[in-house]
């Protein structure tokens, strides 16, 4: 098999359509291909709404751990293609970026995955309703650290240094492609358009704590965690700082302000404090808006305490994981005497 294309879901039948179809016609072009749709329990008919099209479709249970890396690492499991393309269920495929990043990858074999431009759009958006991307003649490659939720990989490099973690709630494409430059390859966006993004990606509170309700900021603590006397710890620290450096400016914070309460200097404490009130203004003036700067040290607040929790999670065994799954089969298929929709395949 050529290639494969994993989608994952979870209560997106809003979007579903859109991306499906999107895929199909895009990949009308390539000869041995396979599109697996893994669907996180929903329950909103997200699932039954993908039977209906030409592509696989497998539920997982919503007595385990459902993850979006999981949906990939039981993807992974039930596909064979050569290179493994991942996309979210509030995505939509762009045209030209595929035939693009499968010929790039195959005359640059020390590539292990490709991306290209992703575009955040409302979720209330029409296709056509979008103002057209930038179309971009030129395959303008540029090295970047690791992919998003969009991407293309190597299954031959996957095996050599391990799926996606399935536990991990949320930064699974770091852990992968740091495992994958430690071995020796380079992830590379193509400055092309790969997909639209459906999804409400502004500074609001409720922006904040929906991330914080799906659990989306464990991920960064996880990863430490797991990584934790290993080679690619201080690597993983350095390269995704955004909790920790927040954490550590807290904690001197604190220090300062148990110091004054101890020995009754205060001068160290009013230091702290100088110091994050300038931050606080000049981040205001450059955002020009002070409620964006109150959102965002909310978000730090946030990112940290989801740090320290997914810091605080025992690891797993990503080999443990069960990659059994619910078949989800079309209407038609499933109703036929003497057909059941379960299967398994590890």
């Amino acid at each position: 098999m050529e290639l494969s294309i994993i989608l994952i879901s979870h209560n997106q039948s809003w979007n579903i359509p859109r991306l499906i179809e999107s895929v199909l016609h895009e990949t009308t072009f390539v000869e041995e291909r396979e599109i697996l749709l893994v669907d996180s329990a929903s329950s909103d008919g997200t699932a039954e709404l993908a039977a209906t099209y030409p592509i696989r479709v497998l539920r997982l249970p919503a007595c385990q751990r459902l993850t979006a890396a999981a949906g990939r690492y039981v993807g992974c499991k039930h596909t064979t293609g050569k290179l493994v393309l991942f996309l979210d269920g509030d995505m939509e495929m762009m045209p030209g970026w595929l035939a693009c990043a499968m010929d790039y990858l195959a005359r640059n074999p020390a590539v292990a995955a490709v991306t290209g431009q992703v575009f955040d759009v409302l979720p209330t958006a029409e296709s056509h309703d979008v103002p057209a991307m930038p179309a971009i003649a030129s395959a303008a490659a540029v090295s970047i650290s690791a992919c998003g939720g969009a991407g293309m990989y190597r299954r031959a490099v996957l095996e050599q240094v391990g799926n996606f973690n399935p536990y991990l709630y949320s930064e699974e494409e770091p852990d992968l492609c740091l495992r994958m430059r430690v071995a020796g390859y380079s992830i590379v966006r193509l400055e092309r358009p790969l997909a639209k993004h459906y999804s409400d990606m502004s500074e609001k509170f409720a922006t904040v704590l929906g991330r914080w309700r799906r659990n989306l900021h464990l991920g960064q603590g996880q990863n430490l965690r797991y990584k934790w006397g290993t080679k690619y710890f201080w690597r993983y620290l350095y390269e995704r700082s955004y909790g920790t450096v927040p954490a550590f400016a807290l904690l001197v914070g604190i220090f300062s302000l148990i110091w004054w309460l101890a020995a009754g200097q205060a001068r160290y404490f009013q230091l702290w404090l100088a110091v994050v009130a300038v931050v606080l203004v000049a981040d205001a003036i450059r955002k020009r808006s002070l409620y964006r700067t109150i959102v965002g040290l909310f978000k730090r607040w946030v990112v940290i305490v989801g740090t320290v929790q997914g810091f605080l999670i025992p690891p797993l065994d990503p080999a443990n994981y069960p990659s059994t799954a619910e078949v989800v089969l079309p209407p038609s298929v499933a109703e036929e005497p003497g057909r059941h929709a379960y299967g398994e395949r590890r």
